[in-house]
């Protein structure tokens, strides 16, 4: 080769070299993760912030630094210096540049090897970081911490160096390795690739694994094994670009270059910063973060980092209804015969409600309000703890009718949510007047009466009989009457009369103390319930199931299960829900055949304890399981989708 060409190659090396490093290192930066929301409104994320050198700047304060988020400027509360570790993913691609030898005999790929394992020798000792190795057509060996297994790996495998095709694949594998979940939170994620010169036309297929690399934040170091002259190919280009926008090193061996030291590296990489703020967010979808630090008179600001946020009003339910509300007179008053009951002594004169209250969006926050509607009326409201009982004050219904009856919600954030409207029948039933009964209210006038007219009929039959003349109609008359002798009087005999009532009260219907009036239903105060979840954020038309025995089935066949599930996919005895000696709830699957679920994951032989907020399936019924106060919340998983380069 003439040797102004192998001082192009060294050149174009040189510049390749520079291109990679240069660029992530020009200027101070800060990167942002996706921040965790399970805590919200209190809201954390990692912050990495690296100088011009590419060096982790230590010792930010909180005052230093202020979170933009939305556009609006929110102070840090919480800021704290971690140090992580990395999760590194070695992946090694040999082909037949490797095989080539150096005077003393040593062949690339043996030179390559020693240079890994003196640095995992140097790191002997520490299981700080994560670290896994690809071998091509080797063993793999994953998420282990102590750097020795890399030498002990690296010493046993003996490549065909002269057969070997190196390809993308091995990179596409140690990309997805490292997007693992890490041991530790806040771990950046690095991929040192050793290859040969890649075969084919590559282009394409670099720009998938770029995209991919910096959506899920992996750093990608490669080692390019080649000659000069393919230093200066368009693959050797490709993997360059590919190394600089991931934020990784780019490094072309020939054969007589030194090789980098991986340990400054990678030391850059281990340390970060947790931040947390008060968010300000009242409503779901895209939000945007950012931070902005202030060191003397610089200013640092990251690139916005898009987040989904999913944020719903709360959805109240109420608890075993009474479909069903019979008003009438208490028992003493419809059997009272010398009392007639009016409309205001009806009971029952209030019904007491219970509701279930739930964040759809998994975030349970404090409430405000809730209120009560009948007919879209409020009838009661409550601004204080309890949330979720109400009294519905019946007397004012005298006549029988539908009511429709709706809770509303609202939380903190001024969140607002409504029940579906759900009917009440009340049926009112008042007694029909009882003649018996008003005429023992009016006996002693009717008896006057009585006695009046019998003396009334009396005096006329003696008139119209002669026996009597009054006096007065004599001159009317013409008449004269006679003075008749004075009879002597005789004492008339006594005649005792026996008042009948007590019969009169023996004669009266068997019907009045027959009927059985309606009880009174009475719901239990459930620790827990069973809510049924719908599509498309339907209100469900079921109340919730209320969890207050020790053992519930689920099933099909109503001769097996306590809760009945009529749908295809319910075996006939499905799963079984059972109180443990601690309070807690286990659900068992009986072996059925669609499976029973928790959070989209099957239950095991031993069943799962179950927790405020799990998604339970039987087959494809789905229920949200709340317990009314909740000692732990499972933390939901938030992953992050940014959208492609």
């Amino acid at each position: 080769m003439p040797v102004r060409s192998c001082w192009w190659a060294l050149a174009l090396l040189g510049l390749l070299a520079f291109t990679a490093t240069a660029s992530a290192q020009s200027t101070t930066s800060a990167v942002l993760f996706p921040p965790q929301t399970e805590s919200f409104p209190r809201i954390s994320a990692y912050l990495d912030v690296h100088d011009t050198q590419g060096e982790f700047i230590h010792n930010i304060q909180a005052s230093q630094v202020r979170v933009l988020e939305n556009g609006r400027s929110l102070p840090v509360v919480e800021l704290e210096e971690l140090r992580p570790g990395i999760q590194i993913v070695f992946a090694v691609s040999p082909g037949a540049p490797f095989s080539i030898r150096d005077s003393q005999g040593v062949s690339r790929y043996e030179f390559l090897r020693d240079g890994l394992a003196a640095w995992a020798q140097s790191r002997g000792g520490s299981t700080l970081d994560d670290l896994s190795l690809l071998l091509a057509a080797g063993p793999e060996f994953t998420h282990f911490n102590d750097s020795l297994e890399i030498v002990s790996a690296l010493g046993d495998y003996q490549p065909n160096l002269e057969v070997a095709a190196p390809g993308l694949d091995i990179l596409l594998r140690a990309i997805d390795l490292a997007a693992d979940s890490p041991p530790r939170p806040g771990m950046e994620r690095a991929v040192v690739l050793v290859t040969a010169p890649p075969q084919g036309d590559i282009t394409f297929g670099l720009q998938e694994l770029s995209s991919r690399a910096a959506q899920l934040r992996v750093h990608v170091t490669i080692w390019l094994v080649a000659s000069k002259q393919a230093l200066s190919s368009p693959a050797a280009r490709s993997l360059a670009g590919l190394a600089e926008q991931t934020g990784g090193q780019f490094f072309a061996f020939s054969g007589d270059e030194p090789l980098p030291d991986l340990e400054s590296y990678f030391s850059s990489l281990r340390d970060i910063y947790r931040l947390a703020y008060d968010s300000q967010i009242t409503g779901g979808g895209t939000q945007q973060l950012a931070v902005e630090i202030q060191r003397g008179d610089q200013v640092i600001t990251s690139d916005p980092q898009p987040f989904d946020f999913d944020l719903q009003p709360p959805d109240p339910a109420f608890i075993s209804p009474a479909t069903l509300i019979t008003r009438a007179l208490p028992a003493a008053k419809r059997n009272n015969l010398w009392q007639q009951a009016g409309p205001d002594e009806l009971v029952p004169a209030t019904q007491e409600l219970q509701v279930l209250i739930d964040f759809p969006d998994g975030r349970a926050r404090p409430l405000v309000r809730t209120a009560l509607y009948v007919d879209g009326l409020l009838v009661d409201a409550n601004t204080e703890p309890p949330f979720d009982y109400f009294t519905w004050d019946l007397s004012a219904y005298r006549i029988s009718g539908q009511h429709l009856l709706q809770v509303e919600a609202v939380d903190s954030l001024g969140q607002r949510g409504a029940s579906i409207m759900f009917p009440v029948q009340i049926s009112v039933e008042l007694s029909e007047p009882n003649p018996i009964r008003e005429l023992l209210r009016h006996w002693p006038a009717l008896a006057g009466l009585t006695a009046l007219l019998i003396v009334a009929v009396a005096i006329l039959v003696l008139i119209l009989s002669g026996r009597i003349r009054p006096r007065f109609m004599a001159p009317s008359l013409g008449l004269r009457l006679p003075r008749r002798p004075r009879l002597p009087r005789f004492p008339k005999p006594a005649v005792h009369l026996e008042h009948g009532s007590g019969d009169v009260m023996r004669r009266l219907p068997a019907w009045v103390n027959r009927w059985q009036w309606p009880q009174r239903r009475l719901h239990p105060n459930a620790s827990a319930y069973l809510a049924y979840l719908t599509e498309a954020g339907e209100k469900p038309a079921i109340p919730p199931i209320s969890i207050a025995m020790d053992e519930l089935t689920f099933g099909l066949d109503p001769s097996l299960a306590t809760i009945v599930l009529d749908d295809p996919s319910v075996g006939g005895l499905h799963a079984r829900l059972t109180r443990q000696a601690d309070g807690s709830l286990r659900l068992v699957d009986e072996g059925s055949v669609a499976g029973t679920w928790v959070n989209y994951t099957p239950v095991a032989g031993e069943g799962q304890v179950l927790e405020h907020g799990d998604l339970v399936h039987f087959g494809r019924v789905g229920f949200r399981f709340t317990q009314r106060d909740p000692q732990h919340v499972r933390r939901p998983v938030i992953t992050f989708e940014e959208p492609p380069a």
